[in-house]
């Protein structure tokens, strides 16, 4: 059970007069169900306000919570590995902060989009975001801002492009991209796909109440024997594709078939991103890493032209010959 100190007051008052937390960090502190009675169940209360309610809960739930948990274990062997841990946290503590689950989520997503945008910078003059942003708002708006540079290289002199991120997860670099195509109008239509329905119907929901409504969510999955299907009624190609931070996640035997999958959906611009870790992160369901010479044997195996780069991570960028 989560609770909101800011939304749940008295209960976790009551909770304080009954019994001393079991453990506690910065923002949350662990409570059991029962003072008498023996139970694997626990009560977690964090302190996040409102304005707190975004992407960095991530950040927090891995840095502290998590090492809770685990130091726990023995009372709350639920069966979840600790990706299911961090996801059922993360998502547990956005919905504490309301009675309804669409205006939590909404929060969430307002709060992160424009805290994102704010800390990369997004549509305001070239530069570099801060190199030593360690929370994931500060990273992720880092890698945003660059992948957006690479996809607006392409619009010297042309029609602007069309832009598809796969395995988008909540959304967040496209919508980011629709703000951005707003202000500067360098963007063409922009989409996004993944294989979890409930966060493409958080994403289209924010998109419809946020006036974005030119930004189309739809669940796919890369690893389908027909992409194209799969995505459909998603366009099949686009000027520009993106998988950022996707490849980490799949099997070392299912990346031919995605990487295969993403170059056709992509009529110009191929743009993967990912990790560089010595062991694959289990608390976000890592089962591979990359390193430049894998990077760059998946881009002589497409046949374009590629190039590898270093900024957050690897980057491996393969452009069609025209």
């Amino acid at each position: 059970m989560m609770l909101s100190r800011h939304r749940h007051a008295l209960l976790v008052n009551g909770l304080e007069q009954r019994a001393a937390p079991l453990a506690t960090s910065v923002h949350f502190q662990l409570y059991p169900l029962t003072a008498t009675v023996p139970t694997d169940e626990l009560i977690i209360v964090h302190d996040f306000s409102a304005t707190q309610i975004d992407n960095n809960l991530g950040y927090y739930v891995v840095s502290e919570l998590l090492p809770l948990l685990v130091a726990h274990r023995n009372r709350v062997d639920s069966g979840y590995s600790d990706q299911d841990l961090f996801e059922r946290s993360v998502g547990d503590i956005v919905r504490s902060m309301a009675g309804n689950e669409r205006r939590a989520w909404r929060l969430f997503y307002a709060n992160t989009l424009n805290a994102t945008q704010a800390s990369a910078g997004l549509g305001q003059p070239p530069g570099r975001p801060d190199e030593t942003a360690s929370d994931f708002i500060g990273l992720f708006g880092a890698i945003y801002r660059y992948a957006l540079e690479l996809i607006e290289a392409l619009s010297v002199a042309t029609s602007p492009p069309t832009v598809l991120d796969v395995a988008t997860c909540f959304g967040f670099f496209p919508l980011l991209l629709a703000r951005v195509r707003t202000a500067t109008k360098t963007l063409g239509d922009i989409a996004g796909c993944d294989l979890n329905p409930a966060l493409m119907g958080f994403a289209n929901d924010y998109a419809r109440h946020s006036g974005l409504d030119q930004t189309c969510f739809g669940v796919a999955d890369i690893l389908a024997d027909d992409i194209e299907r799969e995505l459909a009624p998603l366009p099949a190609r686009y000027d520009v594709v993106t998988a950022l931070h996707l490849l980490e996640h799949l099997e070392p035997a299912q990346t031919e078939q995605a990487v295969a999958n993403l170059w056709r959906l992509t009529a110009r611009r191929l743009i993967i991103a990912v990790p560089l870790e010595a062991v694959p992160d289990p608390r976000y369901g890592h089962r591979q890493v990359f390193d430049r010479n894998r990077l760059l044997t998946i881009g002589r195996t497409l046949g374009g032209h590629h190039e590898y780069f270093e900024y957050h991570g690897g980057w491996l960028v393969i452009d069609r010959h025209h």
